[in-house]
């Protein structure tokens, strides 16, 4: 999850940790993300853009 936020969301990433709050952000991402993990095959191919999405979602609400 931190290099999907990382190479995704650079801006959002950087802010995280300048704020010292990247932990606590990435706890809430992984979250966010859990139901997407569950009973996937992690070789699905669109597996990363469905965690793009919803993560894309969850920095529009923070």
């Amino acid at each position: 999850m931190r290099l999907i936020l990382e190479e995704e969301f650079l801006a959002a990433y950087l802010r995280f940790i300048n704020h010292g709050i990247l932990h606590y952000e990435l706890t809430n991402i992984i979250e966010v993300c859990a139901p997407l993990l569950k009973g996937l095959d992690e070789d699905d191919r669109f597996l990363k853009y469905e965690v793009i999405g919803t993560i894309a979602n969850y920095l529009e609400e923070v």
